[in-house]
Formats: C-alpha cells, structure tokens, sequence
C-alpha cells in the first residue's frame, strides 16, 4: 500500500491556496502529522477503506489550517485513492457536500465508511 508524506498534504494546500488566491496556514501540523501516521499503522486501521475514511474525516475535524481544510481532504484523500490504483470519476464533486456534512458533525465516521463503500463498491467486484 502506498501512503501520503506529510509534505504532500502540506503541498495539496499549499497549491488549492495559492492557486484560488488565499493565505496558506497550517495551524496544527502536529495533528496532521498524526492522522497519516495512524493510517500507516495496521494496529489502528488494518483496512484500506478505514484508512481512507479516518484521513477525510480528520484533516477536516482537525481543523489542521487556517482555511480550506474539507478541500484539502478531498484533495488529499483523491491523491491517497489514485497513488493506491483508484481512479473514482467525479470524486471531487461526489465529496464536496459530504465534507460540509463531516465539518458539521452531520456524519459520523460509520457513515463516512459506507458511504466510501459504496463509492468504491465497483472495484471490488
């Protein structure tokens, strides 16, 4: 399995803000740094898809930046899907508005996980 360095991530919203014209600014990258080293440890997620869910829904519960932290999740958790042989059409646009949903405790991380199921679904048959 092929995993995310911190300094990806950190790039990912680097580059959304710089390229939509806003200030950059990690607030905890410590927090970050512990979400991708959970998702590396089969003790706490053996799964793939457990990985995945935990990565989207922390960078965003973390609130790790100043600003765009559900787009970096998306962002990074694309990066996670493609580097790991998904490619999921329209994935972006999918997320967007479930991201909303996580930031606002809306979803909770059992929902997350089904609904990355169901997105994924179609690579496992």
């Amino acid at each position: 399995m092929n995993y995310l360095e911190i300094d990806e991530i950190l790039y990912i919203h680097s580059f959304l803000i710089n390229h939509f014209w806003w200030f950059a600014w990690i607030k905890n990258k410590w927090q970050l740094e512990s979400v991708l080293a959970h998702i590396e440890n089969d003790t706490y997620y053996k799964l793939f898809i457990d990985k995945l869910v935990h990565l989207f829904h922390w960078i965003i519960q973390f609130h790790c930046f100043n600003d765009w932290n559900k787009r970096t999740a998306i962002a990074a958790t694309h990066l996670f899907l493609i580097i790991n042989w998904y490619e999921i059409q329209d994935f972006v646009v999918k997320m967007e508005d479930i991201a909303v949903w996580v930031a606002k405790w809306t979803i909770w991380k059992e929902d997350l996980k089904k609904i990355f199921n169901s997105i994924l679904s179609s690579f496992w048959y």
